[in-house]
């Protein structure tokens, strides 16, 4: 089986049609068809990627071998590409339409009053403060108003840890590094925004949602009469609580500044504001914010349940925006639902036997879910494979199309690629320190769908230079007519 998988790749990136072959500086031979070579061997030269590695495939979407190989099966770091690999998993593995419940229990209501009240948590990527709100109003409904003890908080789907793999390469507080776990909310991130005083001299009003006695703010900046924003915002842990600090300045009249920052704790995070919410609709509450030590009683009563958005919808909010906290969670649900155990080694294990076993893909080297930092490995061969299965499998999963960034339109690809054709491109982009990846479909001159996929390493240059070569590597796929299928081998 494992020789007939490595055959595999070694027939989707050897030479199509009349085997040809342009050497770039430095770098392995680009094979495949003559006319394609000719077209994207210039645009590979481009100064923005002296030095780097650069790996590249193309083939049909809808199988055959590769049209275009650049050291096709050279494992590179794809950055966020990552997620191409734990969407396919959890949309094959869990299904388009599976969902996380997020639920509010407690003792029997004696007269409005419950001796303990607990959230159990799932997971849900996607569980905002509106959707806390609702589990409180479903409980008041249904009559409870004082809670005599304590509340409780349930995440023992997922194991304690909560920061994936490999994100401890930067210790910044920037949302895109922010925590997992079985409860979570706002993507573990506050909003912070600061408005400027009415005159010089006042401090700037600064807000930060969702509201909690979890969060302080430390307001150190100042409001001027003229000049540019000087503002440094940082979210800090401070004997257990998320100390957002504010300092510099902001002038008279400028607009609103706001930002995203992670949280540390995401259990206190999301007690916290339970307990606020709970309070604003008129549930008081007694007792401390903890987790449950013990399991539940068993004449325990529902008060309330939110029923996640479905995987179809997650996966598309992952790959569409690239959002790093919604891929570790899926990671993290597939260990659980798929092998008992919310870890982080559980769900790798998952994605890597899905990749492995299912799509045939050979080895593959992931550290986490969202190909932030970490050394995770792959190479563009096997990302063609993975795109030419995905759109072969039956029964047919279009979901996994659709959660691609269209070009032009929207995600992170909404202002590159203006000049192709309206929805012609869908794919998820990478990039790092030192990384641009760029895989997924396109289509040919003859309107036939393609698959692509570019990992460029030890890129010196901006990435936004190296999109450009990207984007004309993608026009030059776009003017290729394929040989005949029977041809390409």
């Amino acid at each position: 089986m494992l020789v007939a998988r490595l055959l595999w790749l070694f027939v989707l990136c050897a030479p199509a049609g009349v085997a040809a072959e342009s050497r770039l500086a430095a770098r392995g031979p680009l094979t495949g068809d003559p006319t394609l070579i000719a077209a994207v061997a210039p645009l590979l030269e481009a100064p923005v990627l002296k030095g780097a590695r650069l790996g590249l495939c193309v083939a049909g979407a809808d199988g055959g071998a590769a049209l275009l190989a650049l050291d096709a099966d050279a494992p590179l770091h794809p950055a966020s590409n990552v997620k191409l690999l734990t969407t396919a998993a959890a949309l094959v593995r869990l299904g388009p339409d599976f969902t996380l419940d997020t639920e509010l229990w407690s003792t029997p209501l004696t007269e409005g009053r419950a001796q303990s009240l607990w959230l159990v948590g799932r997971g849900d990527p996607g569980l905002l403060v509106e959707d806390l709100w609702r589990l409180v109003d479903e409980a008041y409904q249904r009559g409870l108003r004082r809670v005599e003890g304590d509340l409780l908080l349930d995440e023992s789907s997922f194991t304690p840890d909560h920061e994936a793999p490999g994100f401890d390469a930067r210790t910044t507080d920037e949302a895109f590094r922010a925590p997992t776990g079985a409860l979570s909310l706002n993507f573990n991130a506050v909003r912070v925004r600061v408005e400027a005083g009415a005159s010089p001299g006042m401090a700037p009003r600064i807000t930060v949602d969702p509201a909690s006695s979890h969060v302080r703010v430390d307001n150190q900046a100042t409001t001027r009469r003229r000049g540019r924003p000087t503002l440094k915002i940082q979210a800090v842990t401070e004997a257990g609580q998320l100390v957002v600090r504010v300092e510099g300045a902001l002038a008279v009249g400028e607009p609103a500044f706001e930002t995203r920052r992670r949280v540390s704790d995401p259990v206190a995070f999301v007690g916290e504001t339970l307990r606020a919410l709970l309070v604003q609709r008129g549930i008081e509450v007694v007792g401390a914010t903890r987790l449950l030590s013990a399991p539940p009683p068993a004449d325990r009563v529902l008060l309330g349940r939110q029923t996640s958005r479905p995987v179809a919808w997650l996966v598309a909010q992952v790959n569409k925006y690239s959002n790093n906290f919604m891929a570790e969670q899926l990671l993290r649900v597939l260990g659980a639902v798929r092998r008992g155990r919310g870890g982080f080694d559980e769900g790798r294990q998952e994605i890597i036997d899905f990749l492995e076993r299912e799509v045939g893909l050979g080895t593959v080297r992931l550290a986490n879910g969202s190909g932030l930092f970490g050394d995770s490995a792959v190479t563009p061969a096997q990302l063609v494979r993975l795109l030419q299965w995905m759109r072969a499998r039956r029964p047919a999963l279009p979901e996994y199309d659709a959660s691609l960034a269209i070009g032009g339109a929207d995600g992170t690809l909404r202002k590159r690629m203006k000049a192709a054709p309206a929805y012609s491109v869908r794919a998820k982009t990478g990039t790092l320190d030192g990384v641009v990846a760029l895989s997924g479909y396109t289509t040919f001159a003859d309107g036939s769908p393609a698959a692509f996929s570019m990992l460029f390493n030890d890129v010196p240059d901006r990435p936004w230079d190296v999109w450009q070569v990207q984007d004309a590597v993608i026009a030059a796929i776009q003017g290729f007519t394929p040989p005949p299928r029977g041809l390409d081998r």
